[in-house]
């Protein structure tokens, strides 16, 4: 789509397109060497070339790539070449279990084991067995937390730690809890039935079940992200909690400097720094939005008061504008049906170079 130059959008020959122009892996020369060999496809992922990536050339190979119509050869994952089956309506040509190398399918089968992932969950955390023993529901799920943790591991093996992403990280915080939660359990069973210990990590082990409950769901938007409408809003709200960073970077900076304000008053007082925790109490109150001026009346008047009164309109005013960077997101917004190609795109890449 260079101006002036080749334009994939003008490409009429779909299979020159496919398998010369963007899926062959091309390396040019840098500092008189050459550069790993990598295709189109991938170069405008890692660059994350909107423009690029929602051409009509590009989304068509895509397409492609994502429905299994083109996939990798068994002999070199880095060689493209058509599915012979695609044209064929017969259901049982379909009904090969090579097939699951599409990453439609393989989107589509992890979704469904999520689901029973999170409906083993539910049924776990609703049924709470208050003698502490192991029933099957629980057995199945810790068996499935089991096995992801080993695919996990797999993958880092196979292909390194740099596929070790934000949902990876995800993925072992919560895997963490489900095992701190077993081994709880464990611990539990080795005491009699009605000790006391036996019920305290009986229901410590059901406390970091039931307070992993939002990452269980949370899970889900892995494999979501691939539906127009979840990609939209993820890329919304990647780049809300990036602009909220940045907030409470600023933020914090300021509550270093009330902070040592409040403690130079409370020590101007009395010489004594006896109102630490009252005064760290009312300062994250005020930022959790439910601030309490009880108190600082008498806190060094009318300093203390004065200095609280100025917190306060700070944080608010900050988190009442917090929601106006939406305003500034109308850029992201237009473009919400281009951006969740690209985690299309991301997806897709993860399952090509699993392969490689």
């Amino acid at each position: 789509m260079a101006n002036g130059g080749y334009s994939i959008e003008s490409e009429d020959d779909t299979e020159y397109l496919l398998h010369s122009v963007l899926l062959y892996r091309y390396s040019i020369i840098v500092d008189g060497k050459p550069t790993p060999p990598v295709n189109v496809i991938e170069k405008a992922v890692d660059l994350h070339a909107v423009r690029v990536i929602c051409s009509s050339g590009y989304q068509k190979c895509i397409s492609y790539l994502w429905r299994g119509w083109v996939v990798q050869d068994e002999n070199d994952p880095s060689v493209f070449v058509d599915y012979k089956g695609r044209n064929d309506r017969r259901f049982m040509v379909h009904m090969d279990p090579d097939r699951m190398r599409a990453p439609i399918y393989q989107n589509m089968t992890q979704l469904l084991i999520s689901i029973v992932y999170l409906g083993l969950y539910t049924a776990v955390i609703n049924t709470v067995n208050r003698t502490g023993d192991l029933d099957t529901t629980e057995v199945i799920l810790y068996i499935f937390t089991v096995g992801f943790i080993l695919d996990e591991l797999v993958k880092i093996w196979k292909a390194g730690y740099h596929i070790f992403g934000f949902w990876n990280a995800f993925n072992s915080v919560l895997y963490a809890f489900v095992l701190v939660s077993l081994v709880s359990r464990i611990i539990g069973l080795t005491h009699p039935t009605g000790h006391p210990e036996r019920e305290h990590f009986n229901r410590l082990s059901y406390n970091f079940l039931a307070f992993s409950a939002p990452m269980f769901w949370s899970r889900l938007l892995l494999y979501l992200d691939s539906f127009r409408f979840f990609g939209a809003m993820l890329v919304v709200l990647k780049v809300m909690m990036k602009e909220s960073l940045i907030f409470f970077a600023l933020l914090l900076v300021m509550i270093v400097g009330f902070l040592q304000a409040f403690i130079g008053l409370d020590l101007a007082e009395d010489n004594v720094i006896g109102d630490v925790y009252f005064i760290v109490e009312a300062m994250v109150k005020s930022i959790m939005q439910s601030p309490e001026f009880d108190g600082f009346d008498k806190f060094a008047p009318p300093f203390g008061i004065i200095l609280y009164y100025v917190f306060t309109f700070i944080v608010m005013v900050g988190f009442l504008a917090l929601p106006g960077v939406g305003c500034s997101l109308s850029h992201e917004i237009g473009h919400s049906t281009q951006h969740p190609y690209c985690l299309v795109r991301l997806r897709l890449r993860r399952h090509l170079r699993k392969r490689q």
